[in-house]
């Protein structure tokens, strides 16, 4: 029954040549778009690597030193005691204004402070905030550097192409060694295979590379070259001032409901944490907030000062915009799906006359137009992979590298089903009602 009703579809897709070119246009874009959003999402936000357990990772990105002032405001009003005229005087403490310094960690105040978070499976430091530059045959070479420590390929999940990350021996020893993405290969030795063993210059030592991995491809670690944290030589000579720096921490809880708890042993560690000795002279409180993943994400787009208030205005600014893109053709699409089954009514007529019954001709108009909808899904899917591939080769989006993977074909699947439901259901419901006399009377079988 479903194969005739399939064959028949494709069959009324080709009378009307061009009303099915204007609809499958409009499906086609529309979901092309969606599946765009979905793989720009899934790409930052999703569940790819290196960062396989967004859901599970808490970030502390940055350290608050400061001390807030406060004016004593009085009062003065009058009374009456025993019987004479008394002046009242009472007075408010308002806040006056603060000294406040914001910035990322020093290495050192990270190591002796969040190295021991309970509930936390993984965790790491490094630095993301260096560029240097090289020339190699007369060309510019870019490297954004990241300083880390050895557990960085513990929680971050690299795709190694040849070679592998440093140890905590090669961090301790301070060895010049490095590993480097497929896109700095190329660019630097003009090659991507048999790198492991060449040298690489850069801020004035020469690195042997050890590994090289695929680009991370997402905003949060564009990175060309990752190396291990003592060769941060502006970081050396931080260690004895104020807890200041360019590191960041990362951790990773055991499951999904361990990023509560670990942002709980945060924040008791820093109510037990004091200002560091050099800074108590100009700063009385200290405070180091730790954010998921997905907070930090959205603080870093929408730039709002609460993290988990630019996480909810980030959520309802995409599900308004998807909302949108879907509510917006598909009424379009249900107009043009009435005139369009208002042209057969002869024949449902006939079909009824002949017994067939409401949810026969229901169901029969629905599976005609998600056909219809998953054509239009096709020519989208192609057209979304089309606008990928231009997006990642142009660096439309900087270093972010979309993605395809199984998550954007089943989401894509879906809307496409959705799409087909929403849009057929109501002009099949209508027709389904319709009176077997007033059907036959328009005469256009």
């Amino acid at each position: 029954m479903i194969s005739n009703y399939i064959k028949l579809a494709i069959r009324v897709l080709g009378r009307n040549k061009f009303f099915t070119a204007i609809s499958l246009f409009g499906i086609s874009f529309t979901l092309a778009i969606l599946m765009l959003i979905v793989s720009v999402m899934e790409t930052e936000v999703g569940q790819t690597p290196p960062l396989s357990e967004k859901d599970k990772m808490v970030i502390v990105p940055n350290l608050n030193l400061k001390r807030q002032f406060y004016d004593t405001i009085y009062a003065y009003d009058t009374t009456m005691y025993n019987g004479a005229q008394v002046i009242d005087t009472s007075f408010t403490l308002n806040e006056s204004g603060q000294n406040n310094s914001n910035n990322e960690f020093a290495y050192w105040f990270l190591e002796k402070h969040l190295s021991n978070v309970p509930n936390a499976k993984k965790f790491t430091f490094f630095n993301s905030n260096n560029v240097y530059n090289s020339y190699v045959n007369n060309s510019k070479v870019e490297f954004k550097t990241v300083y880390s420590d050895h557990r960085f390929w513990d929680l971050f999940d690299f795709q190694f192409v040849e070679g592998f990350g440093f140890g905590e021996s090669a961090v301790e020893n301070e060895e010049l060694v490095a590993v480097i993405t497929t896109e700095l290969a190329d660019k630097y030795f003009g090659k991507v295979e048999n790198v492991v063993g060449e040298i690489l210059e850069m801020d004035r030592k020469n690195f042997k590379v050890i590994g090289v991995v695929e680009p991370a491809g997402i905003m949060l670690l564009a990175v060309d070259i990752i190396v291990p944290y003592t060769h941060d030589n502006i970081d050396a000579q931080r260690r004895n001032e104020n807890g200041f720096g360019g590191y960041m921490g990362m951790f990773v809880g055991e499951k999904n409901s361990d990023v509560g708890l670990i942002k709980n042993d945060i924040e008791f560690i820093n109510s037990n944490t004091e200002v560091p000795a050099v800074a108590q002279d100009n700063y009385d409180i200290i405070e180091f907030e730790p954010f998921s993943f997905h907070e930090a994400y959205a603080g870093q787009i929408l730039d709002l000062d609460d993290e988990e208030e630019s996480l909810k205005w980030m959520k309802w600014i995409m599900f308004s915009l998807m909302g949108f893109l879907i509510i917006l053709p598909t009424l379009n699409l249900i107009n043009l799906n009435v005139s369009r089954i208002m042209e057969r009514s002869s024949e449902i007529g006939v079909r009824k006359a002949f017994g067939a019954d409401r949810n026969t001709i229901l169901f029969q108009f629905v599976v005609e137009n998600i056909v219809q909808t998953f054509i239009g899904g096709l020519i989208g899917l192609v057209m979304a992979m089309l606008f990928i591939y231009i997006i990642n080769d142009t660096k439309l989006m900087g270093d972010v590298i979309l993605k395809l993977n199984y998550r954007f074909f089943f989401f894509s699947l879906i809307i496409c089903l959705i799409f087909g439901l929403v849009s057929g259901l109501l002009p099949a419901y209508r027709m389904s009602k319709m009176h077997v006399v007033s059907a036959l009377k328009q005469n256009k079988l």
